[in-house]
């Protein structure tokens, strides 16, 4: 892709190309190890109804192994236990909404069907740097994981993409209200930082391009397939048509995507001059355990002397990737640096989707959503992970090349197979002690009336001006 170079001393912006678990007491367990033919995942129709899905999950031979949250639970059955007798029986108990087991998620990656998945050399598995989709596949597809993609939009109408969207769960879609009250109107997919507004149809197709390399549908028979196609991509645009954008809206996008649940942050974009609103977003990230995944830059320059953010402020949660092509040689536009550049991902020749179509495109644009997508496999596989931890494993299991030491951090490419081999996830169980007698004693403070919360939409957000590189 052409390279884009900061002329003036502007901001510019590069045109590169929980599951938190619910406290309960869980039956007596484990009977067995979970498997995927044994497992499922069940919905409660309400959470009053729950002493009785307790009683029946019991009854059956099976036991609570954690939960998605207050209704969503996973369930391991005994290998004795018909699995998918007891599952049927349960449809008119009254307390069950739906269930879904675990090799029906499993499934949907393995293997594709899409037909131009043997065309994409990082997923296909045939190439020196393929990402070894296939066993990253067989642990995990990036089930219940949000993605911001912090870029120029997605394409709404894409096949590939319209059910791989975030809806955020506190918009009513269409009623033009800002109904969760963070400053958008009909923020439904995500939100658009240029006009302020819920509008992320992308006009560029460079964040459909990248969010198709993280999360294109798997199994429609058409088109190819991301690398973590269970997860979910929160649409945030802060690039325009022509690939720039301001240093405003980018940094606001950070607050938003952490503020509305995004456990992986893909930015593949760059600015030539560092910002302290942009180094206290990405801390803001950073404490909330959030991964920051970046561009290294498109100039062949090493990023140790000539830095380039937001890759080169280094807090733990940051992933800095640069482009290897498919024989595992650094790309030759890639920037590198054995300080400032983490780890090496596939950026040559890059299938995936953009306007209404697909196409192949270069850049580390193209190598940070597959380094993003394996973040997001991890984190499905252990959402006890902290972000540094996630950072620490894909650089870790990276494959070791001599030609990328003193280049790359890591000294390699990344290897998602290796990255999601990790040891099973066991939730945390918590026994409710036995209830005491409270004796309540009236009060002879005053009562202070509380202040209610400030709901007020933010001022408009003054853009800093910029123009294409």
């Amino acid at each position: 892709m052409p390279i884009r170079r900061n002329l003036k001393r502007i901001v510019l912006m590069e045109f590169l190309e929980d599951r938190s678990l619910m406290t309960v007491v869980s039956t007596p367990g484990p009977l067995c190890e979970p498997t995927i033919l044994n497992s499922a995942v069940i919905h409660l129709s309400d959470t009053k109804l729950a002493p009785q899905a307790m009683a029946a999950i019991y009854q059956a031979g099976a036991y609570l192994d954690g939960s998605y949250d207050a209704q969503t639970w996973g369930i391991v059955f005994r290998p004795e236990v018909s699995r998918d007798s007891i599952l049927k029986s349960w449809e008119n108990s009254g307390w069950l909404a739906s269930s879904q087991t675990d090799s029906e998620i499993h499934a949907s990656a393995l293997p594709v069907n899409d037909p131009m998945a043997t065309s994409q050399w990082a997923i296909a598995g045939v190439n020196t740097a393929s990402v070894n989709a296939s066993a990253a596949w067989s642990r995990s597809v990036g089930q219940g994981v949000i993605v911001a993609v912090i870029d120029s939009g997605i394409d709404l109408q894409h096949p590939e993409l319209q059910g791989q969207l975030w809806v955020n769960p506190g918009e009513v879609a269409g009623n033009r209200r800002d109904d969760d009250r963070d400053g958008f109107i009909d923020d439904t997919f995500g939100a658009n930082f240029i006009t302020n507004s819920g509008n992320v149809q992308d006009d560029a197709g460079h964040g459909t391009h990248v969010s198709g390399v993280i999360a294109a549908a798997a199994n429609n028979n058409i088109g190819g397939v991301g690398l973590a196609p269970g997860s979910k991509i929160m649409a945030l645009k802060v690039l325009d048509k022509f690939g720039n954008g301001s240093l405003n809206a980018a940094t606001n996008a950070i607050y938003y995507a952490v503020n509305h649940g995004a456990k992986v942050i893909n930015a593949s974009w760059t600015m030539g001059m560092g910002s302290p609103s942009l180094q206290t977003a990405m801390a803001y990230a950073a404490s909330h355990n959030v991964v920051f995944v970046t561009a290294a830059g498109n100039e062949s320059v090493n990023n140790d002397i000539i830095p380039s953010y937001p890759g080169s402020y280094r807090f733990s949660n940051v992933l800095t990737v640069g482009a290897v092509d498919s024989a595992g040689h650094l790309a030759s536009f890639s920037n590198y640096g054995p300080s400032s550049v983490d780890v090496a991902a596939p950026g040559v020749a890059i299938l995936s989707t953009i306007l209404g179509s697909y196409d192949t495109w270069d850049g580390t644009s193209m190598a940070a959503p597959y380094v993003t997508a394996t973040a997001a496999l991890i984190a499905s596989l252990r959402p006890d992970y902290s972000a540094q931890q996630i950072v620490d494993q894909i650089k870790a299991t990276a494959h070791r090349s001599t030609e990328l030491a003193g280049k790359i951090a890591c000294a390699g490419y990344l290897d998602s197979g290796a990255a999601t081999n990790l040891p099973a996830y066991s939730p945390p169980t918590t026994v409710i002690p036995p209830s005491t007698t409270v004796t309540t004693v009236k009060s002879t403070s005053p009562f202070v009336q509380k202040p209610a919360w400030p709901f007020r939409k933010p001022f408009p957000i003054k853009r800093t001006p910029v123009r294409k590189k």
